[in-house]
């Protein structure tokens, strides 16, 4: 699996005595020149029982040496058929080695190098040459054969891959140096060399150790090797006074003894009181949830901006979550793609009171603390919530369990279901309106979203639907609708919403931005939560330059690197003479910081185009171009590369390179919507009419709910005399789109301009 399901570690001195008996120092030693990591191995003889949960666990067998004991597939001579590719899993002396098609299509044969995971699968990890480690699509299912396991299979079963395809695992889109071995391994260090396209990628120990949660762990050593044998351990620190808006560190004591040795402290579960009468238990202290931070940094969608993330600092001083984008959510913020959990948490109510991974899991297992709805009533009260009388099913049935209505499962990897953290209450109103999914219809699959929606009035009664909801923002930005900007100001400046909602609903007005909706964007500029500021920066993508200056220049030294490198992104197209000699230093810093940090992904199309589009702000064509180059010789089959490259020699003026860039991506890829609509745009501009209609039309065809196509095609439609037609389709996309105001406004004309 890319990344494993259980939450990560936390280590407590209880039996401190007997380092007195198994010295760490010895341990240590094979660590050595490792900047302070000792193993996991060290940790064993004092926490004998974190321990031995730990080796049990998800995150102990997260990556193994492919040898005949960790690897659970059938390597017999066993074979598996797709797509008329017979692929053969054998043994060659001690060697794990599978036989299946290569980059060209052909059959060779490969070592196996590590395992990845250990249930409901196994996948495998080859050698693919210059330090290439690629995960294979054939992967173990792990589960009893009465589950419909113990047999290899396909991890994209429904659709045909092949070795052209760009998701074959041989493609640079499947390669575990930059997707999976970060979080599968504990110190890991990529080393991607660009001038060759090659790895040398090394980690300090397999699998998620203890010094992947908790940082290198000789300075603890050294503080227990210290202890008098007296000494009782402190389970419980004070946390420091630095909050989760500083971007800094957390947790610095001045004193490393004072937080045992460790970097960072991560003994931040709340403890909760009741109080007489309550259903709800309440924290006894709201504290900064360090271990979210720190768990969130492998289980989240997130982009790298640390060259060497640290595990004491905040989420966005290392990564730049996704936010609840179209593609990974639904619009009411449900698990849509593979998220891993960290962004549909930040959502929920229980983050905001302060909950934190270890109040449900055990840190070092990764199982839940208790079986079923006791791990609920930790803090709600069973004799409130465990009862047919909130449930309205049967006790210990499944509809009476928490998780069933409020995190649904979804499966991913076909045989993986995982359950969606962000604790909502059904919506089966929204689900009816607007598409989303709702836990009631999932498991009443012979019912409808209506059904639901009065089940729910009859036990109810209809105020449950008044509850606030970004649903329907949200989904009004995804459709263009014409008030979707308001609507998302509402989301954006509500108290009611989480910061990850807000954030998302403010990166989404950048394509309404007006005069009504910058004093908002203002407000947020100065939220103490990163992710806001760093949303409300990139909404001001079209904003004027002046704007940009008046607004930002105060950002442009914010303590959060996420922060600061979106500023640096559109400050990087903004003229030096218009900015003070104090702003002019302060952009030169962003500018090295932006650049170091999109280095980091150089080994992938998307950092380069990045980079690329920065050096084109800034006014460094021949930069800009190499980038684009790089991109397109590193992913040719990513799409993204030929339209950046086309509109690079677009406004560069390089007419003839602009429509071989474009011939050259339709000849890889001649589905692609977005490439036919350019193309079709291209040939506008060169006069060759007919060309033009018959791509953009494609494009429509391709992509019919793309209200962009459709408007372009209307018009381009009417300017070459096919007058009645164009009314036609504008018609029928005014009928699709009745929100879209250039469609009404083109239609309208036109209408009068027949009429006439």
């Amino acid at each position: 699996m890319k990344v494993v399901s259980a939450i990560f570690k936390l280590l407590f001195c209880r039996l401190w005595w007997l380092s007195f008996f198994f010295p760490f120092a010895a341990v240590a030693q094979n660590y050595q020149g490792t900047q302070g990591y000792v193993g996991s191995q060290a940790c064993a003889s004092c926490h004998v029982e974190q321990f031995k949960d730990w080796k049990a666990s998800q995150h102990h067998s997260a990556l193994q040496e492919a040898t005949p004991a960790n690897a659970l597939g059938d390597f017999n001579n066993k074979t598996f058929k797709y797509e008329g590719v017979v692929s053969r899993f054998f043994k060659q002396g001690n060697d794990l080695m599978v036989e299946t098609d290569g980059p060209d299509g052909k059959l060779k044969s490969y070592k196996v190098l590590y395992t990845i995971g250990d249930y409901p699968l196994q996948q495998y990890l080859v050698d693919f040459g210059k330090g290439h480690i690629q995960p294979l699509s054939l992967a173990w299912d792990s589960r009893p054969v009465t589950q419909g396991g113990q047999r290899w299979f396909h991890l994209y079963p429904n659709e045909k891959i092949n070795f052209k395809d760009p998701l074959h695992w041989t493609k640079i889109t499947q390669n575990a140096n930059q997707m999976c071995v970060e979080c599968h391994t504990t110190d890991y260090k990529r080393n991607y060399k660009p001038e060759d396209h090659s790895y040398t990628s090394d980690w300090v120990e397999s699998g998620v150790g203890c010094e992947s949660c908790h940082g290198p762990g000789n300075k603890h050593l050294e503080w227990a090797n210290s202890l008098e044998p007296k000494m009782p351990l402190k389970l419980n620190h004070e946390n420091s006074n630095e909050t989760l808006s500083s971007g800094n560190y957390i947790d610095s004591p001045k004193d490393a003894v004072s937080n045992k040795g460790f970097v960072v402290d991560l003994s931040d579960q709340i403890k909760w009181t009741w109080d007489e009468g309550s259903e709800i238990a309440r924290p006894l202290e709201v504290k900064a949830q360090q271990q979210i931070e720190t768990c969130g940094q492998c289980h989240a969608r997130r982009e790298q901006i640390a060259s060497k993330p640290a595990v004491n600092k905040v989420m966005t001083d290392n990564y730049m979550p996704s936010l609840l984008a179209s593609v990974l959510y639904e619009a009411d913020g449900q698990i849509n793609d593979e998220v891993f959990v960290y962004g549909s948490f930040k959502q929920s109510k229980m983050f905001e009171a302060g909950v934190t991974c270890s109040n449900c899991h055990n840190p070092h297992s990764g199982q839940l603390k208790a079986e079923g709805n006791q791990v609920c009533a930790q803090c709600h009260s069973p004799q409130t919530f465990d009862t047919p009388k909130h449930t309205f099913h049967e006790p210990k049935s499944p509809g009476a369990q928490c998780s069933s209505c409020h995190m649904p499962e979804k499966t991913y990897m076909v045989v993986d279901p995982r359950k969606d953290h962000s604790f909502r209450i059904p919506r089966p109103d929204l689900s009816a309106k607007l598409g989303t999914s709702n836990a009631c219809v999932q498991c009443h699959t012979d019912k409808s979203n209506e059904w639901a929606a009065n089940t729910m009035d009859s036990w109810h009664g209809e105020d449950w639907r008044q509850r606030p909801e970004f649903a329907t923002a949200l989904h009004a930005a995804r459709t263009g609708a014409f008030n979707a900007g308001e609507q998302l100001k509402a989301i954006a400046e509500s108290p009611n919403f989480a910061p990850i909602v807000r954030a998302t609903a403010l990166n989404e007005m950048g394509n309404y931005l007006n005069g009504d909706l910058l004093p908002t964007v203002q407000r947020n500029l100065k939220d103490r939560d990163p992710l806001v500021r760093a949303a409300a920066v990139a909404s001001l993508q079209i904003a004027p330059v002046n704007l940009k200056i008046q607004l930002l220049a105060s950002l442009m030294d914010d303590p959060s690197k996420a922060v600061r490198l979106e500023v640096a992104r559109l400050m990087a197209a903004v003229p030096d003479q218009q900015l003070s000699s104090v702003q002019q230093n302060q952009k030169q810093r962003l500018i090295g910081e932006y650049i170091t940090t999109q280095r980091l992904s150089s080994d992938r199309a998307g950092g380069r185009l990045n980079l690329g589009q920065f050096y084109l702000d800034l006014g460094m064509a021949y930069k800009a171009e190499a980038e684009f180059l790089k991109a397109a010789e590193i992913e040719p089959y990513f799409t993204p590369v030929y339209i950046n490259l086309a509109e690079y020699y677009r406004r560069t003026s390089q007419a003839h390179k602009e429509g071989e860039w474009l011939k050259k991506g339709l000849e890889i890829d001649g589905s692609s919507a977005a490439l036919n609509h350019n193309m079709g745009l291209y040939k506008v501009r060169q006069k060759s009419t007919a060309e033009a209609t018959d791509f953009l039309r494609k494009a429509v065809q391709l992509e019919p709910m793309n209200e962009r196509y459709v408007y372009v095609y209307g018009v381009a439609l009417f300017s070459v005399g096919q007058k009645k037609l164009a009314v036609e389709v504008l018609d029928k996309a005014l009928q699709q789109f009745p929100a879209n105001r250039q469609i009404e406004e083109a239609l309208r004309a036109y209408r009068s301009q027949l009429q006439q």
